[in-house]
């Protein structure tokens, strides 16, 4: 008769463990909101890793746009671009704003390599008769 009496403090204790895990986890995401500020002085344009611990952006700082390297240990502007290559960046980074907000626009594309792969199935059907 012990057994079942400690088994519903167990059962009991695991389920408020659960509950205050899942009210911390929320309350955290939610705090977090005020916590992070999003500057619009400086915005990382494009990263791409080196390895697991570095990275080389194209940062803008104040309408000046530098390429960066990213450590651990230490964080180097590498160069400021000019404005030939300011500008490559900005008319790359509109090209990709316009693909997000028009994806209808690629849809065509998924539909030709589907009647392909069938074309290339029935093929292969056919041959196998």
């Amino acid at each position: 008769m012990g057994l079942g009496v400690g088994l519903g403090y167990v059962v009991k204790s695991i389920f408020a463990l659960v509950v205050i895990i899942f009210i911390a986890n929320y309350s955290l995401k939610y705090l977090n909101t005020f916590m992070t500020k999003k500057g619009k002085a400086i915005r990382i344009i494009e990263r791409t890793s080196i390895n697991k611990s570095s990275s080389i952006c194209i940062v803008e700082i104040a309408g000046t746009y530098y390429v960066m390297s990213f450590t651990d240990t230490r964080n180097e502007i590498l160069r400021e671009l000019t404005e030939l290559e300011k500008e490559a960046v900005i008319k790359s980074q509109e090209i990709a704003e316009s693909n997000q907000e028009y994806p209808d626009l690629l849809k065509s594309k998924p539909v030709q390599i589907m009647k392909q792969l069938q074309t290339r199935y029935q093929n292969f059907y056919e041959k196998r008769k």
